[in-house]
Order: C-alpha cells, then structure tokens, then sequence
C-alpha cells in the first residue's frame, strides 16, 4: 500500500509539473502586461503630479504681484491723503488771518469833528504848526481892493491916489511858494486863543477825509499886527502904525487914524489823517477913517475908505 501510494503522490506530481509547464507562458504574458498597464499607471501618475506643480508656481507669482501692486495701491492712497490733508489745513489757517484782520479793522474808533471853539481852533493852529515843520509848497493869491475911497480935493491928486492905492497893496498878486521855504510871514503859524473868535465850526466830509473849518475872529479897532487877534493868524493887512509910517513917507500928514474890523473869518479844509492843509482862505474886510490929512498945499479934513482883502493858498505839496 505503501508502495501504490508512493507511485500514485509521484504520478500526481508528474501532471502537477505538466500542469505547471503549459500554463508558464500565458503566465509571463499578463505578468508583462500589468508591468505595463502598472508603468503606464506610474507614468500618469508622475505626469499628474508634476503638471499641478506649474499652476501651483503660476498662481505664487500671481499672487506675489497681487501683493505687490496691493502694496504700492496702499503707499499711493497714503500719500495722497496726506496730501490733501495738508492742503486743507493750510486754507482754513488763510481764512483764520483774513476774519482777524476784518475784526481789528472794524474796531477802529470812528472819525469825529472837534465841536468846541476850543478844540477847532486848536485844530486850526496845529495845522498851521504842522505847515511850518513840514515847509510845504503852495500858491497864493492876494486880492485887495480899496472901495468908497473919499479924500476930498486929495482924491483929485492922482499921485495922491496911486500913492495910497499902492501902500494899502491895492491889487491883485499870485505867488508860488517853493517847497522847503517857510517864513512866517506869508503863512502865519496861528496863535489864536477861544477867547479871540466868536464862533467856530468844523464838520466832517462826506467821504470822512477832510474837517471843514470856519472860524469867525472877533472884530477890533486898530488891530496890530503884535498884539491882536487879527495879527495871531494873519499878515496880510496894514495897521495903523504901518499907515501913518507909510503916508508920512509919502508926503501926507495925518493927525488921526481909526481902523476897525468888520469882518475877520477863516476857511479851510484839512486831512483828517495827517493834519495837512488842502486849502486856506482868509477873508478881511476893514473900514478906515483918517482925519486932518495935509498933502502939500491940499489939506483934507477927514478921508475914509474901505479896504476888502482875500487872500486864498492852494496847491499845497507837502
């Protein structure tokens, strides 16, 4: 039994091994065919794992230039608000300047005219003290006209006449006063007092630049030219004592001589801002009576006249 067993596992053996022979070749076959189908696997495999690496690197370089360009967008924005910040703040300190400047321009105290006699006629002097300091150029104007001259059988002498025409300034004469000359003679420096006017008005023009004065001096008999209030603002006129010197050096006697004001006012315009005169008139009217008046052979018991005289400065250039 031993033995049938022996030869029969060996005879099953044997067509195991024949078994084994036939099937070798397919074998190899699908052997090599998944080695392929696995290399092909391998192959897509590597394939699609290297192909998802170059979106991978275009999208870093995408989104490097996003932050770049989201980088320098954030520094422009920056800049530029900056900018305008800066702008604005400068524009509202400008406004800030301009509404002070309006503010301390309004508050300046407003214009007014002096309205006493005092303070017009000190306002009067200074402009007259302001002249003499300042030496200003002007031009002036003299008009003297003898009117109602009766000398009696004096008057028929025509030397006479001319002789007293002449000595009382009768006529009319302009002169240019140089800039820098100042004399005190033909532009008086005033020393009137309150006591020597009778009134005084001063009122403001309508642009507010200039007071216009009128002060009226109180009349006088036989006003000189040192001691009275006509001869405090004004040389322009002969006193008694300049009269009979006068006509004694023409060849007249006079034993009296009364020379009384009847009119004796002050005009002017003068800048608010600086004291200056624009313009200045003065305006004289005197009546004179000489008595006892003996020319040569002719001799006049009494002789009167009436002396107008205008004297009026312009053109002032300081």
């Amino acid at each position: 039994m031993k033995k049938i067993a022996a030869i029969l596992l060996c005879m099953l053996l044997a067509l195991s091994f024949a078994s084994c022979g036939s099937d070798k070749e397919p074998a190899t076959t699908v052997s090599e065919t998944q080695s392929e189908t696995v290399t092909e696997t391998t192959k897509e495999t590597e394939t699609s794992a290297a192909t998802p690496e170059q979106p991978a690197t275009e999208t870093t370089a995408a989104t490097e230039a996003t932050t770049e360009t989201t980088t320098e967008t954030t520094t422009e924005t920056t800049t530029e608000t900056t900018t305008e910040t800066t702008t604005e703040t400068t524009t509202t300190k400008k406004e800030t300047t301009t509404e002070k400047k309006t503010t301390t321009e309004t508050t300046k105290p407003e214009v007014t005219a002096p309205t006493s006699k005092a303070d017009i006629v000190e306002l009067y002097n200074s402009a007259t003290q302001k002249a003499a300091s300042s030496k200003p150029g002007y031009t002036k104007t003299k008009n003297t006209a003898l009117q109602n001259l009766q000398m009696g059988a004096l008057g028929n002498i025509g030397a006479v006449r001319g002789a007293v025409g002449d000595f009382l300034g009768e006529g009319k004469t302009t002169v240019n006063n140089p800039k820098g000359k100042f004399d005190g003679e033909s532009l008086v420096v005033s020393k009137l007092s309150a006591n020597d006017v009778t009134s005084a008005t001063c009122t403001l023009s309508a642009d507010k630049k200039y007071y216009d004065v009128t002060i009226t001096v109180k009349n006088e008999t036989n006003p000189l030219k040192s001691s009275s209030a006509l001869g405090r603002f004004t040389k322009d006129y002969k006193d008694v004592n300049e009269i009979r010197k006068g006509l004694d050096e023409g060849g007249a006697k006079v034993e009296g001589i009364t020379v009384n004001t009847t009119k004796a006012v002050i005009t002017a315009r003068i800048n608010v801002s600086d004291n200056t005169f624009v313009s200045l008139k003065h305006t004289m009217r005197m009546h004179a009576v000489m008595t006892n008046i003996k020319y040569s052979i002719a001799k006049v018991s009494r002789a009167t006249t009436d002396c107008n005289i205008d004297v009026e400065y312009s053109s002032f250039k300081y």
